[in-house]
């Protein structure tokens, strides 16, 4: 019974960690107005400002103000004047949130008649579950073109919406693995409105509500278009045996970009070529049962390791003897893959743009991959010299 009791209490603490929750934030502010209530509503509002920001929209407009006045010294004598003023400018500021509770501490006249509030209030704020990611840069692959409505995969005509689905979620798994980026979602938007709306619907309870606005936006997008999948099988009947021969090939052809989301600009461009002998193929066909799962699996692990690479290098964590630890596992590596180690040296420059070029690479190692987990990778060496690499050191296919 005791043991029983003690596992409930950690299964319960290990879900509390690992669901989001919202928690209040204290705010104390001060608000201004004509009344009572006018003072202590532009408390709220200031310190929902304070707390969640400001949106700033702002419309340059001109209006002009014009006008004459009249007025007369002690000794009676007669002034008239006209002004006229120019205003520039038009400010709107918006802000939104939740507050669970607040409290009025005071609420006081001041000289000129209008009214100050002191306020605590007590804002929502939603813990997003798991552990922080902010420091990990976001991507979202979009759907993916074609330039053919269907494909030849061993005889059967597929059509491109089924292989650039499988080629895109191939992808996000392969990137989603790495453990480098926030993988955000771009295909499923309905569900995602259904439950939104949920959380905003009279059932749910005020700190469901909280759970809005904090969607992210992508630092990175990968586009690409389809140029090409095709899988053949042909078959010869020697006349001497009768014993038929069956041979496969296949070939796959995609071009992609990686966008810096704020900015528009193409970060890295390539055309991902690849040819599957009939060894090739057999295999696809043994592991995933069909050409067409194999093709769009290479597809997405070369695209995957592509990008990750320009992003994010894998990277050298620990050296024991004459094993490598390396800062990636999952799925972007596998045991007997082979790669490169560099030496890191001094930053280059563009000498017409003065951009950076990244730094001087000397190749020092090369090692195998032992095994995988879900976070690291280790690897020996097989030429080089253990005691020349260091962590930070760089790894390449």
């Amino acid at each position: 019974m005791h043991s029983l009791l003690k596992t409930l209490l950690t299964l319960t603490a290990l879900l509390w960690s690992c669901c989001g929750y919202s928690a209040e934030q204290v705010v104390d502010t001060v608000g201004y107005g004509n009344n009572r209530n006018q003072a202590i509503s532009d408390a709220l509002v200031q310190g929902l400002r304070q707390a969640t920001g400001v949106s700033i929209d702002s419309h340059e407009v001109m209006q002009t103000l014009s006008g004459r006045t009249h007025s007369s010294n002690n000794q009676g004598e007669q002034f008239n004047s006209s002004f006229e003023v120019a205003h520039r400018g038009d400010l709107s500021l918006k802000t939104k949130g939740l507050i669970s509770r607040y409290d009025v501490h005071s609420v006081e006249q001041e000289a000129d008649g209008s009214y100050r509030a002191d306020v605590s209030l007590y804002v929502l704020k939603y813990d997003k579950p798991g552990l922080p990611t902010d420091s990990r840069r976001t991507l979202a692959i979009m759907p993916f073109h074609s330039d053919k409505s269907s494909y030849s995969l061993l005889g059967d005509r597929t059509s491109a919406v089924k292989i650039e689905s499988e080629l895109r979620n191939r992808a996000l798994d392969q990137f989603i693995q790495s453990r480098k980026m926030n993988v955000l979602d771009r295909e499923f938007g309905a569900e995602f409105q259904q439950e939104k709306a949920l959380w905003l619907s009279d059932d749910a309870a005020l700190a469901e509500k909280a759970k809005t606005g904090n969607v992210l936006g992508a630092d990175y997008i990968v586009v690409g278009n389809i140029r090409n999948v095709r899988s053949t099988r042909h078959t010869k009947t020697l006349q001497l045996t009768g014993e038929t021969i069956v041979n496969y090939n296949g070939s796959a052809q995609l071009d992609y970009k990686i966008i810096l989301a704020s900015t528009r600009q193409v970060k890295w461009s390539d055309t991902i070529n690849l040819k599957f002998s009939d060894h090739d193929i057999r295999t696809m066909l043994k592991k995933y049962g069909s050409s067409q799962a194999g093709i769009t699996a290479e597809l997405a692990e070369q695209l995957a390791q592509q990008a990750l690479a320009n992003i994010y290098p894998m990277r050298v964590v620990a050296v024991k003897g004459k094993t490598v630890v390396i800062n990636q596992g999952g799925k972007t590596l596998k045991k007997g893959d082979s790669l490169n180690v560099f030496l890191l040296g001094d930053e280059m420059f563009d000498p017409y743009t003065q951009e950076s070029l990244g730094q001087l690479e000397e190749q020092i190692a090369t090692v195998k991959v032992l095994r995988t987990t879900a976070k690291i990778s280790y690897a020996t060496i097989i030429t080089g010299e253990a005691a020349l690499i260091e962590p930070n050191f760089i790894l390449r296919r």
